[in-house]
């Protein structure tokens, strides 16, 4: 919730992890994500609130062309932020883990941060967390987006990012995909399993001309 200035979150146990990452990115000089500023009598952990506007609902978001540039721009600077990092403790990059636009905070056309670091953010590859967040911002699965709008904007969040291609990202999300449904068919989630492999039919049939751009 916000309070004041400041917006107050349920800690976790990756807590004091996301606090020095979000330390270390304010002194690479960073400006796109909050500011870790404690923990509240509550236990909650403290974070400076940024003004501005995050995108509603679960999609597709239809964002336009120069939101969806900056925010590729914005998660790119976030990645190399971490390069030099001790926290990705041998993986390429800090990733977010749930890269999107329903955490990304706008004004205007222009992405200022990526908000809502859980308690999945951790090591890991650059095209795995950037694959997530274009799954969000090109509307990709979205039945209600055109096929080819979707392979547009796969192309143009690649094209700002820098050494991902589109085939890298249908790659990554199919993997994705596929982990997911396994482990929710190890847990024994029935209802799950048919989402994920509702998904993973989408990559077989659709993730091809995604993949050409």
């Amino acid at each position: 919730m916000r309070v004041g200035d400041t917006v107050r979150r349920p800690s976790h146990h990756r807590s004091a992890y996301v606090d020095a990452l979000l330390r270390q990115l304010a002194e690479h000089g960073f400006a796109g994500a909050p500011r870790p500023l404690g923990y509240d009598g509550h236990g909650r952990q403290i974070l400076t609130y940024i003004e501005g506007e995050v995108p509603d609902g679960e999609g597709p978001y239809l964002l336009t062309d120069a939101r969806i540039r900056s925010a590729a721009a914005l998660i790119r600077a976030f990645h190399d932020a971490t390069v030099r990092s001790p926290l990705r403790a041998g993986g390429e990059v800090v990733c977010h883990g749930d890269l999107g636009p329903h955490n990304t905070v706008f004004r205007g056309a222009q992405a200022v941060a990526i908000i809502d670091f859980e308690d999945d953010v951790g090591p890991g590859r650059r095209v795995d967390d950037f694959a997530q967040a274009v799954w969000g911002f090109a509307d990709l699965t979205e039945p209600a987006v055109a096929l080819t709008e979707q392979a547009r904007k796969t192309r143009l969040m690649c094209d700002v990012y820098g050494g991902i291609t589109p085939a890298a990202v249908v790659a990554s999300l199919t993997e994705r995909f596929r982990r997911a449904r396994d482990e929710h068919h190890a847990a024994g989630l029935r209802g799950a399993v048919l989402v994920f492999d509702d998904l993973l039919t989408w990559a077989a049939r659709y993730g091809p001309e995604i993949a050409g751009g």
